[in-house]
């Protein structure tokens, strides 16, 4: 780790600062799910206070243009379950035996998620990883200066007159250096470590829930079932299919996950999938993932990216042996 992580960064890399703080009075009586932007906290809370029987029914859909679940107010709510950011924890120092729900990613699936859903989802911003490369120097956001430095840096790009984009390739390439790391050595996996074991949670009643439960639904249906068990929640299981139907509606309007379901799968021969709408660190994930089980094969520099997950494997198994040499960028 090249420098010491503090949770409370506000440069943290994986997704926004908080900005939901709140006095304790405002602390939830049946749950309070703290959570890091773009892990699904306002689905969560959405679909617990809407489905407990301890609850008013809520009738409105949470679901935004963007596909995130950002569209009620406080006023739709019970007040019951609440979400909140890391500040949580510092606004409630001394509190003891709170009823809390902490979000969790844990496979490299989940972090690839979170390099495309902390820019594009947190605060409905909808800035992408494609933005490094299809936008010049001048008009890249404030929160991506700090990536072009980087990249620039590492691949000594100079602008002139000619000059100013970063090729789509070499975009690629420096996301796929990060997922080539072991991920307990990545920083945003370190960061939820440390987020997770803050001794503060030892001091509550804590549920830390899997980040799968938004990923698959027979996930999404164990793991809730044992929150409620934990709890006392009371969700009406004899509304499932209407969970379903906001599950599939959820999953439906956000590529991202199921890109990175996909992506999960490339390795099941069993199945095809067509490259389409992939974002550039979603294409680096492929890369990383095949050159980790290859590691004497590294994947072309170039722009454009395969069709399909046939013709990746048709170009890992025609890969003439004078070719192969150990990657440099694996240990």
């Amino acid at each position: 780790m090249k420098h010491e992580i503090d949770i409370f960064d506000e440069t943290s890399t994986f997704g926004y600062p908080s900005d939901h703080r709140w006095d304790r009075d405002k602390n939830a009586k049946l749950l309070n799910i703290v959570y890091y932007g773009s892990t699904f906290g306002n689905f969560l809370k959405f679909l617990l206070d809407k489905f407990s029987r301890k609850t008013p029914e809520i009738e409105a859909s949470p679901f935004t243009d963007g596909g995130t679940s950002h569209g009620l107010t406080d006023k739709d709510f019970s007040g019951m379950i609440q979400r909140y950011h890391h500040s949580f924890i510092n606004d409630n120092k001394g509190e003891e035996d709170l009823p809390v729900c902490v979000i969790m990613p844990r496979t490299d699936k989940h972090f690839l998620y979170g390099k495309k859903a902390n820019w594009f989802r947190s605060r409905d911003t909808r800035i992408a990883p494609d933005d490094l490369w299809r936008k010049a120097y001048g008009e890249m956001p404030e929160l991506l200066q700090e990536n072009i430095r980087s990249i620039r840096e590492l691949y000594g790009l100079h602008e002139t007159a000619h000059f100013s984009w970063i090729p789509k390739f070499i975009v690629r390439d420096w996301y796929k250096l990060d997922f080539l790391r072991p991920l307990e050595h990545t920083f945003d996996y370190q960061w939820f470590k440390l987020f997770g074991e803050h001794d503060f949670f030892k001091r509550q009643q804590t549920f830390y829930l899997d980040m799968e439960t938004f990923f698959k639904w027979d996930s999404f249906v164990e793991n809730i079932t044992r929150l409620d068990e934990m709890f006392g929640l009371e969700l009406d299981f004899d509304r499932l299919s209407e969970m379903k139907t906001f599950f599939d509606q959820s999953l439906s309007l956000d590529d991202t996950r199921q890109h990175s379901n996909m992506v999960a799968e490339l390795f099941d021969e069993d199945k095809h999938h067509d490259f389409k709408n992939m974002d550039v660190s979603t294409e680096a994930f492929v890369y990383a993932m095949f050159e980790k089980r290859y590691p004497d094969i590294q994947m072309p520099l170039s722009n454009r990216f395969f069709r399909d997950s046939s013709e990746i494997r048709q170009f890992i198994e025609y890969f003439p042996n004078w070719y192969r040499r150990k990657n440099p960028n694996i240990g």
